[in-house]
């Protein structure tokens, strides 16, 4: 048998319940000690476990596996009985039962020697039903682990080992295990502790081309700050502060939970090693050294913005609720509103232009609308439904560069739902042309139906390729100042 000595030292959040009025955590240091008399087989830390693994045999390793304690007591409870709900209760009823017990059985609140075992189950149960995975985990096989060993709710279960209590410690005080004789991330052992504000977050709403060229704009927000007239000390002019008499001006106080001994902000001054009496409270503030203050902040808008990204204002969060620790940022959400025109992936802008079908065939130029304003664009004659032109440099600009993306039209040939006689026969030529047939004409037609003889026919169409070889150009040609008279009138 020996002793296994564990310390924990983990900036963490606690409510200060005299002390928070503004519904906020404190972000004060923790210290757990854990001093258990177990099997060395049996229960160790994480960072033992890493160092002495490779040196176990397989049967030893296999042994530790196969071996867990269990909490009799914490078997027993049901996760649902702890916080008094049915089990098909809502989440708002869960919460506000969770609310309520922890702020009767908190060990800053409650004295009783039995208060702060009934706090601890009571976050745990909450931390199981309050996340959907976990308390499915825990109604189908009573642990929020199906892996390890249960924590309440199901028959026999119990927890395995060291590490479900390390998981339930670090959501309790925010913070991990460091390991034998270490000390934990932020905690004591890393110096000083310095106390930060919580961050705030808004959003604003902004057109599209206000996303893409830039704009000013402006939030209005509540955060926390300091009292002015008592400068956030929380005192009456001329007052000053006593010393804890509880925790002698240390800020921390100890207590017992189970086989745990745990070191938290004192309970009387809130952390802070001094208190102030009642009379002498700043009457702005109430003692508390921090307001609210509405107040209206100007946001740049950069260029090239895209909805959903945030800009970041430094240090116009919170101010923390204790200590002279710098404020929280300040988080804009920008919304963009859609255009109707234009549609963007990345910096990249996407066009629909529709072109008339004579356009696409015989090209020529078409105005385009950019984000700089409408520019010419030439089509190249033959141009195909579906095919895709790129406007170089015409789209929005990225972020934190002076490059921009480009803009691409999507064509789309418009093909007309009527065509007149003249139309239709010019279309009817078009075709026979394409498909090296002879052109069908009206004296065609008429003539295949009188029985005409063929020596008139001989001569009606040598006249006619001696009427186009005089005109110049022959039958395209013809066909081509045909379509550019339709373009014409089409337009029109």
């Amino acid at each position: 048998m020996q002793s296994t000595r564990v310390a924990v030292a983990r900036s963490t959040r606690f409510v200060n319940v005299a002390r928070a009025p503004h519904s906020r955590f404190r972000r004060l240091p923790c210290v757990l000690s854990v001093t258990s008399t177990l099997s060395a087989t049996s229960i160790h830390t994480a960072s033992t476990c890493r160092r002495l693994v490779n040196c176990r045999t397989a049967s030893e390793r296999s042994a530790r596996r196969g071996f867990h304690t269990t909490n009799i007591d914490r078997a027993s409870q049901d996760f649902y009985d702890v916080l008094g709900v049915n089990k098909d209760a809502s989440q708002s009823e869960i919460k506000k039962a969770y609310y309520q017990l922890a702020k009767k059985y908190h060990p800053d609140a409650n004295k009783e020697p039995d208060a702060k075992d009934k706090f601890v189950k009571i976050q745990e149960a909450y931390d199981t039903l309050s996340d959907e995975n976990k308390r499915r985990s825990y109604d189908q096989f009573g642990t929020a682990d199906p892996t390890g060993g249960g924590m309440g709710g199901g028959e026999g279960a119990g927890f395995s080992g060291f590490g479900n209590m390390e998981d339930i410690l670090s959501q309790m005080f925010g913070g991990g295990f460091s390991g034998m004789g270490g000390s934990g991330r932020g905690g004591a052992g890393g110096g000083g502790f310095v106390s930060v504000g919580e961050d705030v977050e808004a959003a604003v709403t902004i057109s599209f081309m206000e996303a893409v060229k830039g704009t000013k704009t402006s939030v209005t927000i509540t955060p926390v700050v300091k009292c002015q007239p008592c400068a956030g000390q929380g005192t009456k002019k001329g007052a000053r502060r006593d010393k804890c008499k509880t925790c002698r001006g240390t800020g921390r106080a100890m207590f017992q939970m189970g086989g745990f001994h745990v070191q938290q902000p004192c309970p009387e001054c809130g952390g802070e090693g001094s208190t102030i009496n009642p009379k002498d409270k700043c009457s702005s503030c109430g003692g508390n050294g921090r307001v609210r203050e509405r107040k209206t902040v100007p946001v740049d808008i950069p260029p090239g913005c895209d909805n959903g990204m945030r800009v970041k204002l430094q240090g116009l969060g919170d101010a923390p609720i204790e200590g002279a620790g710098p404020s929280g940022d300040l988080y804009v959400r920008v919304r963009v509103i859609p255009s109707k025109i234009f549609r963007r992936k990345g910096a990249d802008l996407y066009y629909d232009l529709s072109l008339p079908f004579t356009t696409a065939i015989l090209g020529g130029t078409v105005r385009v609308p950019t984000v700089d304003g409408d520019v010419e664009v030439k089509i190249r004659p033959g141009t195909q439904p579906g095919d895709e032109l790129r406007l170089r440099s015409k789209g929005a600009q990225k972020i934190n560069s002076s490059v921009r993306g480009d803009q691409y039209l999507s064509l789309n040939v418009k093909l007309p739902k009527k065509l007149s006689t003249t139309q239709r026969n010019l279309i009817e030529q078009f075709e026979a042309d394409v498909q090296g047939k002879p052109p069908s004409s009206d004296s065609d037609k008429q003539s295949s139906t009188t029985k005409e003889n063929d020596s008139s026919d001989a001569t009606d169409k040598q006249k006619d390729e001696d009427s186009d070889k005089s005109s110049g150009g022959g039958f395209f040609s013809r066909i081509k100042k045909d379509f550019e008279h339709f373009k014409g009138s089409s337009d029109k």
